[in-house]
């Protein structure tokens, strides 16, 4: 919803503490139990989605500075230098073939977990895709790819 603008919200670094207690606590545990009842396959499912949220945190946590660093000390012109959005866009393309490892797994197993590993896959190869365009200083083009991509 963020991510649409819903509300009028914009930027992820308010809403930052999610990627670090919400989805990977909950995560966590599950990959715990998981691995306690020998399902291994949802057990590194799990696992993968709470590394993910908390390396995703960590890109937006505006208490580290990332963004600060790539624009010499401004976090404003940081977010928005080409840099700073190619990395990510690095980072989301790389996360997109893990989970697009994933679907391939899933195929002969579940339809269903086929179907969604599917879509995030290419939900994060769109996103990456926002970051790609935004590094580029097509920013109506990023928007629109961003919406697209959290739908």
């Amino acid at each position: 919803m963020v991510l649409m603008g819903w509300g009028g919200a914009s930027g992820l670094q308010a809403v930052v503490g999610i990627f670090f207690f919400t989805g990977p606590v909950l995560l966590l545990l599950s990959t715990v139990f998981l691995w306690i009842q020998a399902q291994f396959f949802p057990m590194m499912v799990c696992g993968l989605f709470c590394v993910f949220w908390l390396s995703f945190g960590v890109l937006q946590l505006p208490t580290l500075g990332l963004a600060a660093s790539y624009g010499g000390g401004d976090a404003a012109a940081g977010a928005v230098s080409k840099e700073m959005n190619a990395v990510i866009a690095l980072y989301l393309l790389v996360w997109g073939f893990a989970l697009g490892t994933f679907w391939l797994f899933t195929i002969r197993i579940n339809l269903v977990f086929a179907g969604i590993f599917g879509f995030v896959t290419i939900g994060a190869w769109i996103l990456s895709g926002a970051y790609w365009a935004l590094s580029n200083g097509h920013f109506q083009k990023a928007l629109r790819l961003q919406k697209v991509s959290s739908t």
